[in-house]
């Protein structure tokens, strides 16, 4: 895969896309992982460069990968999200709560779900307090967080397949985690994360049959 890692798709079958590149196709960088100065970062940023439409493109990667940016991307576009709020306070937290660090080279998070638990785990989000902290509020009653994998925004998850083309939409990555907190009344956006394109399940490649030709 090292030399096909981009996947050239007709606008017509991506209709969310066809307005963005109309008459010709689109390039999708399929590399999965695509975390600041990772090979996948670099080759999106190596087809900007050559003139070459692709998604996702570097700023679409950067904002996808940054909690605080990705929570506020995806309240624009009208996907629902927790209550958050960023902070280097480690006595301001009310569990239960997610804390996700806010700096480029992290993607760890740790669930808090009593006080006690809270100022060791803050001081491990934020390396000792060197960043701050993306708080989000959960559910005091029953929920769940589940992790959607999803792939050119559709996902072998039935419940999940309107929610996985909404995020594609609106983030432009090809393959991603996306973690999401379930309540009884809604899903709640809370994370990207990596998908590389080698951790897929057979299944999961079918779903890239037919939509394009791989490109070097």
């Amino acid at each position: 895969m090292l030399n096909e890692m981009f996947l050239k798709v007709k606008p017509e079958l991506l209709p969310a896309y066809s307005d963005e590149t109309p008459g010709d196709a689109a390039l999708f960088n399929m590399a999965g992982d695509y975390s600041y100065l990772s090979e996948g970062y670099y080759l999106s940023q190596d087809a900007c460069l050559r003139g070459k439409r692709v998604f996702p493109s570097p700023e679409e990667i950067l904002d996808a990968y940054v909690v605080p940016l990705a929570l506020e991307k995806a309240r624009q576009n009208k996907i629902a999200t927790p209550e958050y709020k960023i902070t280097n306070d480690e006595f301001g937290i009310e569990p239960p709560v997610l804390l996700y660090p806010i700096n480029p080279f992290s993607d760890r998070f740790e669930l808090v779900s009593t006080l006690e638990d809270a100022p060791k785990k803050f001081r491990t989000v934020t390396r000792l307090g060197k960043y701050a902290a993306c708080v989000q509020e959960l559910p005091h009653d029953d929920y769940r967080i589940d992790t959607l994998r999803c792939i050119m925004g559709k996902t072998l998850t039935e419940e999940y397949h309107e929610f996985a083309w909404k995020a594609f939409k609106t983030f432009g990555l090809p393959l991603m985690k996306i973690r999401v907190i379930v309540t009884s009344s809604q899903y709640l956006f809370s994370s990207i994360c990596p998908l590389e394109f080698d951790q897929l399940t057979l299944n999961e490649k079918k779903i890239l049959e037919g939509i394009g030709t791989w490109q070097d």
